[in-house]
């Protein structure tokens, strides 16, 4: 679980894996065909793509690329509605539980608020997501 909230809260601290490097790769392969990026840009690019670690860090190789990462706003909006939405998620479980206690059990009704908050998150996630596992780039000139 552990893994899934790094992901959400910190989505530029998550490792890199190899589909997200191969798909760098076919991005800078595709600026550097349409014209973006130069040969030798692109291989300097490739050697820092060896040295990162992190998603964040593919901010400095896929720089000046287009549609090529998430937009700070992007990730930004998703920390922070996955944090609205653990915190509401906690808090009206706390007070269910404090209602069921004193004799007021009730369905969950903190399921409609939480599967809503759930599922503006999971479109930002899905969104922020598409941008690492496409492999190449639309260049409008």
């Amino acid at each position: 679980m552990n893994a899934i909230l790094d992901a959400l809260l910190t989505p530029d601290q998550v490792r890199l894996t190899e589909a997200d490097r191969s798909a760098t790769v076919a991005k800078l392969d595709s600026a550097v065909r349409q014209g973006a990026l130069t040969p030798p840009q692109a291989g300097d690019r490739q050697d820092l793509l060896i040295a990162a670690r992190t998603r964040g860090e593919l901010r400095q190789v896929l720089s000046g690329v287009p549609n090529a990462l998430p937009s700070r706003g992007l990730t930004t909006a998703l920390r922070a509605f996955t944090g609205l939405w653990l915190l509401t998620c906690v808090v009206q479980f706390v007070i269910w539980v404090v209602l069921a206690v004193f004799g007021h059990f009730d369905w969950p009704w903190w399921l409609w608020s939480d599967l809503g908050l759930g599922a503006v998150v999971a479109i930002l996630w899905w969104t922020n997501e598409s941008f690492h596992r496409k492999s190449d780039v639309l260049v409008t000139l």
